[in-house]
């Protein structure tokens, strides 16, 4: 037993190691094989005193509420650190290797960093960085990362301990230099908020790796933590082909961000799992790079740099694609590392707007509001993608946070393309070398798929979650995620277990392609819908089925009557209000506010809200925490109010000091909808996978109708009750489960079923 739980705990610590450190060659420093002999004293240890950051902590509690500023982790401090005035040499003749040491510790350092003015490794020199308990390490770093400026750096290292650890072959010591100038003293850590749960970041964040971001798995790799001014502060970067298509690894961030050529990128740092959450590694890091074009003061405040050297296979990554049109999107979505926090997605589905960012002009895309997730610090830089997943901007700024419904701000994508003709302040000259005269360009891919033909249903766009109309229409949206071209292919798709229809695509698709198919104009019922899709090929089988198929389930009412009637006045700021519109019963989010301006003295806007039989919440948000009941006046004064048809005050509000005010109340209209939604969304089925033969169960204690159907809508099993077993005659695929309310046969809700 003794021996196992010392393989065990090597075994652990090698683990560790392998899953930390930056371009390097796998070894452990020999410190590690001899760390438990006895040794007389380090004389190569200085202690660093602990810097007072109480000012600084203060100021972050300021300064973490703005993303044109990036978030501070670390305090600055200037050294001098070198391989002739620190440390300690012991050379040993026999090998004809010497080794020098030197420990940096602080009393009470979260992280420790350092930033080198002179670096230079020789052939066969091995430089090991690693912190007390072996817990995180870099090694070996060799000559591959010396570079032309001879600067480096190194990424956050956790504890209050720091160890460099140098074995050079004796002939070629004079080759050398190692050269510390700047240590970054973290009192602020990326992995004490894992620790917490992750709340270094607000908890309306969404992991990268939630279903939210299915569709994202590739693009997701292009995005990178960055440490900026002087690897004190931490942005947001993304990885960007361009049409040549050669993996150059040019990088696109804000220029407010402050990169130096010495920031470091850090790729894949993102929780394994939606939940429970998991610490990201930081293994993928890239230091050094150089500026190639940067925006100051013109507007669209982006910068492009090159890395120091192209991301190994290892890392995995992915060349971002772009879209340089000045057209709006109608839905968009941010990938991003708030408050240094793991890769997070937020998704907004409403149409961007032009604006500007505290200047004159149409320089910006304003996001109104999220419907999923937010951003924060640290999100800076991070790319805009639009709904064919094409980089259109990266974030200079904006208020939206998980405590309110307000507005972000990305400096446009088409603007730093040739806004001006100076190659140094523009993308084009970069992007597209050879002036092909490209407009957009979809993402690059080094490393192959791993199916040769395999199209991938992304999602199905046009239709909101609740609306109310008589007819909807659908886009569907295709991805070519295979090796190979796919010349033309088909989406069949099916409303409400009806006839299954077919729209043909005939252009060819290469990969990394995404086709828009728009449906014609479809009739759903008064109450929940389910649209079923699935895409085949022509000529060729689909090497890959489990990503064919998709379906939305969404609630349509019929009535041109139910609505509500909001009016507001906002203050002199009216930027910093939002509102939101939820049921009662399953916390769905029915309508969320547009953007407000900041007009003097404020301005009155009436609009009309859709709903049916319910109950309902309505908050309205203040993201300066002061709401538009200013008791002096000076900034005027504002208020609220909801009526219905019948002019009934729903709500009311002119005494709003706070950051929030919310009420609810409930609406009972002659023609209406009745659903059943927190029964259904209270309705799980399982197990799920389950194979043919095996019993399908529900939670609910009320008894259903349940029809399952294929991909393609046909109905392939019935049953009344709650369970059914799943017939054997049926194969692995992905199946539909209708479960419709008896008395009334309408369908409640509709859950994904895999059969193995």
């Amino acid at each position: 037993m003794r021996i196992l739980s010392v393989l065990t705990l090597i075994l652990a610590n090698l683990i560790s190691f392998f899953v930390v450190g930056q371009i390097q060659t796998g070894e452990l420093p020999p410190s590690y094989f001899n760390r438990l002999e006895k040794s007389g004293p380090k004389v190569y240890v200085i202690q660093l005193s602990d810097p007072n950051v109480e000012n600084k902590i203060k100021e972050d509690l300021i300064t973490d509420k703005h993303k044109d500023i990036g978030w501070r982790f670390g305090a600055l401090l200037t050294v001098n650190y070198n391989l002739s005035n620190s440390g300690a040499w012991s050379h040993d003749d026999d090998n004809g290797t010497s080794t020098w040491k030197l420990q940096l510790t602080f009393q009470q350092a979260k992280t420790i960093n350092l930033n080198f003015n002179n670096f230079q490794l020789s052939s066969d020199a091995r430089l090991f960085i690693y912190n007390d308990n072996y817990t995180d390490v870099l090694g070996a770093l060799t000559i591959n990362n010396n570079k032309e400026n001879r600067l480096f750096s190194i990424r956050p290292m956790q504890g209050n301990s720091i160890s460099l650890e140098l074995i050079v072959p004796q002939n070629e010591l004079e080759q050398n230099t190692v050269s510390i100038n700047e240590v970054v003293y973290g009192y602020r850590s990326i992995h004490d908020k894992v620790q917490k749960v992750f709340q270094g970041s607000g908890n309306c964040n969404i992991n990268i790796n939630c279903k939210e971001g299915d569709n994202w798995q590739d693009v997701k790799r292009a995005v990178a933590m960055v440490t900026t001014v002087n690897n004190t502060t931490l942005c947001t970067a993304t990885l960007i082909n361009n049409v040549r298509q050669d993996t150059t690894p040019y990088i696109l961030s804000a220029a407010h961000c402050g990169l130096r050529s010495n920031s470091i990128f850090i790729f894949g740092y993102e929780s394994a799992f939606c939940n429970p959450n998991t610490n990201g590694v930081l293994s993928n890091s890239i230091s050094g790079s150089g500026r190639k074009a940067i925006a100051v003061n013109f507007g669209s405040d982006f910068e492009l740099r090159l890395l120091s050297t192209p991301p190994p296979a290892s890392y995995n990554v992915y060349y971002a694609g772009w879209n340089n049109q000045n057209i709006a999107s109608t839905k968009s979505v941010g990938i991003h590392h708030p408050s240094g926090d793991v890769k997070k997605i937020s998704v907004d589905n409403d149409i961007l707007t032009n604006s500007s960012y505290y200047a004159p002009g149409v320089t910006h895309w304003q996001v109104s509001n999220w419907e999923k997730g937010t951003t924060e610090a640290g999100s800076s830089g991070s790319a805009l993608f639009d709904i064919n997943q094409r980089i259109i901007g990266q974030l200079h700024g904006g208020d939206a946070s998980c405590n309110n419904r307000l507005q972000d701000y990305y400096g446009k994508f088409s603007r730093s393309w040739d806004f001006t003709a100076d190659t140094l302040r523009q993308l084009k000259h970069w992007l597209d070398p050879d002036s092909t005269g490209a407009i957009v360009l979809d993402g690059f891919d080094p490393t192959p798929a791993t199916f040769n033909v395999d199209l991938d249903v992304l999602d199905i766009n046009g239709i909101q979650e609740f609306e109310c109309t008589q007819s909807v229409q659908a886009n569907f949206r295709v991805k070519n995620v295979g090796n190979n071209p796919v010349d033309s292919f088909y989406l069949d798709y099916s409303l409400n277990g009806g006839a299954v229809q077919s729209i043909r695509y005939a252009n060819s698709m290469n990969r990394q392609q995404i086709a828009i198919i728009n449906s014609p104009n479809l009739i759903p019922t008064n109450g929940i819908n389910v649209l079923i899709i699935t895409a085949r090929t022509v000529g060729v089988s689909d090497q890959n089925l489990s990503n064919n198929t998709d379906s939305i389930v969404f609630n349509i009412n019929t009535s041109i009557n139910d609505f509500l009637y909001i009016t507001l006045k906002t203050d002199d700021y009216g930027s910093e209000t939002s509102w939101e519109l939820e049921d009662l019963n399953n916390t769905k989010v029915l309508h969320l506010s547009p953007g407000y301006p900041d007009i003097t003295g404020g301005a009155v806007y009436n609009d009309s809200l859709c709903i049916y039989n319910g109950c309902f919440r309505f908050s309205i948000f203040d993201s300066q925490s002061d709401g538009f009941n200013d008791p002096s006046n000076t900034f005027g004064n504002g208020y609220l109010l909801i009526t219905n048809k019948k002019l009934d005050t729903l709500f009311f509000e002119n005494n709003f000091r706070t950051a929030l005010s919310t009420d609810t109340f409930c609406e009972q209209f002659s023609t209406s909808l009745n659903e059943r939604l927190s029964e259904s969304n209270a309705i799980s089925v399982f197990p799920n996978p389950l194979n043919a033969g095996e019993i399908l169960r529900l939670n609910s204690k009320l008894n259903f109708s349940l029809n399952m159907r294929n991909a393609h809508g046909q109905l392939v099993a019935k049953v009344s009750g709650n369970q059914f077993v799943i017939p054997e005659r049926l194969s692995s695929g992905i199946y539909f489960l209708e479960i419709r309310e008896l008395k009334s046969n309408r369908i409640v809700d509709i859950k994904k079923v895999l059969i193995q």
